[in-house]
Parts: C-alpha cells; sequence; structure tokens
C-alpha cells in the first residue's frame, strides 16, 4: 500500500514563516496533509492534547507543556524524542496561534534541532485536512548528519504521525 493510497497529499514546497537562514535552499524540509473524516474543531481538539501527543507521534517519549491547558501564544512544550537512533531534548514556543485553524512553532536555542513547525486544520468535505510542515536543521552531535538524511528523517516522522492520526481519529486503531 502506497502512503497516498492512504490519503496523504503532497503540499506545494514553499518557505515556511519566519527569519530565513543565510541560504534556506540547503535546509531541510518538508510537508505533508492528510484529510481525517473527523469535523476540525473534533482533530484540533485532539492534537492540541499534548499529554496525547505520543499516541499519534510513535517518536515521542515525553511531552509536556507550560503552562498546563489550552494552548497560547508563548507555550512552551518540551518533548523527548527518538530521532534517527539519538535520545534528543527539544522546546518549542508556540509563536502564532489561530486556534483550530493553525499554529507555528520555533524551538529554543538548547533544542538538538532548530526548527520550525506549522500545523494547519481546515473544513474538507465532512472531515479535516491536517498539513504539517517542518523546516530545520541538526545541531550538537547531529550538525553532522547530511541535510538529505535530516529530510528523510522528517518525511518519515511526518508521514507517520499523520497516518497514525487519521487510524486514531477514525477508529481504524
Amino acid at each position: 500500500m502506497q502512503l497516498g493510497d492512504l490519503g496523504l497529499q503532497p503540499l506545494p514546497v514553499r518557505s515556511l514563516p519566519g527569519p530565513s537562514p543565510p541560504d534556506s535552499s540547503n535546509v531541510p524540509s518538508y510537508q505533508q496533509s492528510i484529510v481525517i473524516a473527523q469535523p476540525p474543531p473534533a482533530v484540533y481538539a485532539y492534537m492540541d492534547d499534548v499529554s496525547r501527543e505520543h499516541e499519534w507521534q510513535s517518536h515521542l517519549v515525553e511531552a509536556s507543556q507550560t503552562p498546563p491547558g489550552p494552548t497560547q501564544v508563548g507555550s512552551r512544550r518540551r518533548y523527548v524524542s527518538e530521532f534517527m537512533g539519538k535520545r534528543l531534548q527539544n522546546t518549542y514556543v508556540v509563536q502564532e496561534l489561530d486556534r483550530g485553524h493553525r499554529v507555528v512553532c520555533r524551538s529554543t536555542e538548547d533544542s538538538a534541532i532548530s526548527a520550525t513547525s506549522v500545523l494547519t486544520w481546515s473544513p474538507e468535505g465532512n472531515g479535516t485536512r491536517v498539513s504539517m510542515a517542518l523546516e530545520g536543521e541538526a545541531g550538537g552531535a547531529l550538525r553532522f548528519v547530511p541535510n538529505r538524511m535530516i529530510e528523510a528523517a522528517f518525511k518519515k516522522e511526518v508521514d507517520s504521525a499523520l497516518v497514525r492520526l487519521k487510524a486514531l481519529l477514525e477508529g481504524g486503531d
């Protein structure tokens, strides 16, 4: 079975919001979307609950948010994850929030990966199109990993997360 058979739709390549690195053509990035047969408020509420993120993002070991409760601009999300065989800690700060429609997060300077993530939710038919985009570079010991490998890891994680999310919210898992 191909990922396209599961409803994944590649997004057109575009730059993510925010300042661009000096040579953004070399910055690993990946974007993907999927349609989930649930209304946008239900999908957003599930994805906004940091305590449930491990259910649909298999690489997560721990996740927490400060302050607890609904996401707001300035919320800090701390993640411990397995990435390319390494246990990494990253903290993301919510930079932009249009509740139920769009969230933009950027990693803090002490994170293992300098990244921006963009999540969007939009109605499509009787369901919700969820789009995920990642752009960033590895730091620390991972800074020696070629960008194409980082991009391949982004692709694997995003595709897997979206397929799991769809299965969970549509009752297939």
